[in-house]
């Protein structure tokens, strides 16, 4: 069976035929694997990771003044997100996707221009990696385990510095994801 993975490599290259030397995209290979845990429609979990893309893409750009065609092909990633949507025709979860993606934003740029308390950005960072996981996981199975989307989620960040904590250092990127984890495992009893 072929992972949401290797099937979103394959719309892109496909969406991305005749634009030529783009910056290279990264997918979030932890949330493709969490997806893919999960008895969801694969057009959902592709949504899911393609808004992913598509977001971080554009993060990317905009925080590395990247080239027009790199803006062009966040912008295709986002068009094919809303063609997954379509194919999905579930109004309820495309509404709830394109609130999400507004609250996201907004919660990226209250860290881009540290218009929030320094001890809340811990808060923003979950949320902003978990917001879309969970809309689809909760919307499609009845069973998402929250601390280990979390969990997965989070150590994936050790090694993909996201751009919009881009202004922060790994240490303090570190020091925030320690913060997060005992949050998380103290709310839990763990």
């Amino acid at each position: 069976m072929e992972t949401t993975l290797n099937i979103l490599e394959t719309q892109i290259t496909q969406r991305l035929r005749g634009v030529n030397h783009y910056e290279s995209i990264y997918i979030n290979k932890a949330l493709a694997q969490i997806l893919d845990s999960y008895d969801i429609p694969q057009e959902a979990k592709l949504a899911c990771l393609t808004i992913d893309t598509a977001m971080r893409h554009l993060d990317e750009v905009s925080t590395n003044l990247s080239s027009k065609k790199s803006i062009l092909s966040g912008d295709l990633l986002s068009a094919h997100l809303y063609t997954l949507l379509a194919n999905l025709n579930d109004s309820a979860y495309q509404k709830e996707i394109s609130t999400a993606i507004v609250e996201v934003n907004e919660m990226k740029s209250s860290i881009h221009h540290e218009t929030i308390d320094i001890n809340d950005i811990g808060q923003y960072i979950l949320k902003i990696e978990n917001t879309f996981p969970l809309i689809t996981i909760n919307r499609f199975a009845s069973n998402a385990n929250t601390a280990f989307i979390n969990d997965k989620l989070l150590d994936n960040l050790s090694d993909n510095h996201p751009s919009y904590l881009s202004k922060y250092s790994k240490e303090v990127l570190a020091s925030f994801l320690d913060q997060i984890k005992t949050e998380i495992h103290s709310k839990r009893g763990n």
